[in-house]
């Protein structure tokens, strides 16, 4: 799939809070507990997810593999090509 295409595919990945996301490399777990809108002054504004992950009982969730806070295109694009598992809430 060209990276056009999967651009296009992104508009039908429709993200909510309390969605969970499961990392497929390492086995964490997300839920998606905040939506924030970003206004940029050279592109269009930029939206974030607040994800908060699950980590090993002896890690606080600041140590996490994945980032915290994710632009909301490239959350989407890892999902449609397979780097997290997905799963609405409602």
């Amino acid at each position: 799939m060209t990276f056009r295409k999967l651009r296009e595919h992104t508009k039908h990945v429709i993200l909510s809070v309390g969605d969970m996301l499961i990392d497929l490399a390492t086995g964490q777990v997300g839920l998606l507990v905040q939506y924030d809108r970003r206004v940029s002054i050279e592109e269009d504004d930029v939206y974030f997810w607040h994800v908060k992950w699950t980590t090993d009982k002896t890690q606080d969730h600041t140590s996490a593999i994945n980032p915290i806070w994710m632009e909301e295109e490239g959350l989407k694009l890892s999902i449609l090509v397979g780097v997290f598992e997905y799963h609405s809430s409602s």
